[in-house]
């Protein structure tokens, strides 16, 4: 008896080793992959009560090499945002941005990001023009936190909501009344588990 004890109290051991340094281990090509731990625009989207998880959809920003975008001239076609735009005209500015009129009135600046790309902006909202990449059901990290820094006229002072129970609440309410947690306006926080620690929502023009 006191030899299937021991054994017992061995293998408890191995397994709280083994919980100790368990970690996250994902398919080579997934596309979260590099996402543990960083911070990434997202829209947040139905929370599954069975799962336990949101349906989150990830967003990059679109980078042109600044090469590609110098070669633009009327009549060629740019895809930024997901959407197709027909060069009606491009101007180099001072500044060395690059403007891109649409034909159908849509303009578009190109501002240098690093030493050889450029990042796409409309000048209608200011909005940067970003592509999904990636719709992952990810759960929430205990402790989660959602910061409201969406009203303008608030100086600064965001609102903290604590806890998943009551920012479902939040994010209801913002799906009725408003843009819910869209990605123009939103972050997300991830842990190195993939949970969502930290949803941060600013002031959209949409809103």
């Amino acid at each position: 008896m006191k030899k299937l004890i021991s054994l017992i109290l061995a293998v408890l051991m191995v397994l709280s080793v083994s919980l100790a340094f368990a970690e996250l281990r994902i398919p080579d090509n997934a596309a979260g992959g590099s996402l543990a731990g960083l911070v990434i625009n997202a829209t947040v989207g139905e929370y599954n009560e069975n799962t336990k998880t949101f349906t989150v959809t990830l967003y990059e920003d679109d980078s042109f090499a600044i090469e590609d975008v110098e070669k633009l001239a009327a009549g060629d076609t740019l895809l930024a945002g997901g959407s197709l735009y027909k060069v009606k005209e491009k101007t180099e500015e001072e500044s060395g941005d690059i403007m891109i009129v649409a034909e159908d009135g849509e303009e578009i600046v190109f501002t240098q990001v690093g030493d050889d790309h450029m990042m796409a902006q409309s000048t209608m909202d200011d909005r940067r023009y970003m592509h999904a990449f990636a719709v992952l059901y990810l759960p929430a990290a205990e402790g989660i936190v959602y910061e409201d820094n969406s009203n303008p006229e608030a100086d600064g002072k965001q609102k903290v909501t604590e806890g998943l129970e009551n920012i479902l609440k939040v994010k209801a309410e913002k799906e009725e009344n408003s843009i819910g947690f869209n990605f123009y306006a939103t972050i997300i926080e991830l842990n190195e588990n993939m949970e969502i620690v930290r949803i941060h929502q600013d002031f959209d023009v949409a809103q």
